[in-house]
């Protein structure tokens, strides 16, 4: 396996790593504390996947050891976009598969509306529809609503960290706040990518505990007979689980992948 760099077309740093040989699957990983490429690595998928595929992971903007811009502009969805394009110029790959989870599946599918190099996507554990809806939607505008103005207080130089409560100084050291604001509220803007707006061959899989997912679904379900997209639930598992149960959910990925 070797890690590289390259320098996306807004001179974003984005990192990645390539292992395996044959067909290219690009992995795109979740979202929030703790999240890179080694996730994939961590939890096993790379291993099993390496044999029989060219794998190419990736530190999307703001994880990992990419860049770190703190403007929501700079993770607009179409710089993101261009993120994975260029990877997959510098790895001198056209057409590829994309396995997306959560935050990753979020991206994912609107590079594949946009992309004919996207030849099958995975999306794991999200709803299809607005970028960011319901109780997340909400959940951004909170977060933003509490973090902004303290955010400005420290750049300011008057933020009492004492003041904070203990979640707050607790959530201070353990993730950078300003990264994760300029990503979040940038989904905002993301828009709206729908079944019949995704153009190759779709898998959409969700644990059946993942309640906003299963009733996307359920919501979707008149259109997704009609379109490119295939749904498959696996039962007993929450959104959290749909990446860890690897036993569970890498063969319903797989036979996917070579259909």
């Amino acid at each position: 396996m070797r890690t590289s760099f390259i320098t996306s077309p807004d001179g974003t740093q984005i990192t990645y790593d390539v292992i395996g040989k044959g067909p290219v699957i690009i992995l795109l990983h979740g979202g929030g504390i703790g999240w890179s490429r080694k996730k994939w690595h961590q939890v096993g998928y790379v291993a099993r996947l390496k044999d029989k595929y060219k794998v190419i992971s990736i530190d999307i903007r703001g994880n990992g050891e990419s860049g770190k811009p703190i403007l929501p502009t700079d993770y607009a969805i179409d710089r993101i976009c261009e993120d994975i394009l260029a990877v997959a110029d510098a790895c001198e790959v056209e057409r590829f598969i994309i396995w997306g989870y959560s935050y990753g599946g979020n991206i994912g599918r609107f590079l594949a509306a946009r992309s004919e190099r996207v030849s099958k996507i995975i999306i794991v554990g999200i709803p299809l529809g607005l970028a960011a809806s319901g109780e997340f939607r909400q959940f951004i505008y909170d977060f933003r609503d509490h973090w902004k103005p303290l955010i400005q207080a420290q750049l300011d130089g008057t933020l009492e960290l004492n003041a904070l409560s203990k979640d707050d100084q607790t959530l201070m050291k353990e993730m950078d706040i300003p990264v994760t604001l300029a990503w979040l509220v940038a989904m905002l803007d993301w828009g709206v990518i729908e079944p019949a707006d995704l153009p190759c061959s779709t898998l959409w899989l969700s644990g059946s505990e993942n309640k906003n997912t299963i009733d996307s679904m359920k919501n979707y379900e008149p259109e997704l007979k009609k379109s490119n997209v295939q749904v498959q639930i696996i039962k007993g598992l929450d959104h959290v689980q749909e990446f860890e149960k690897i036993d569970l959910v890498f063969p319903v990925m797989l036979a996917f992948t070579i259909s």
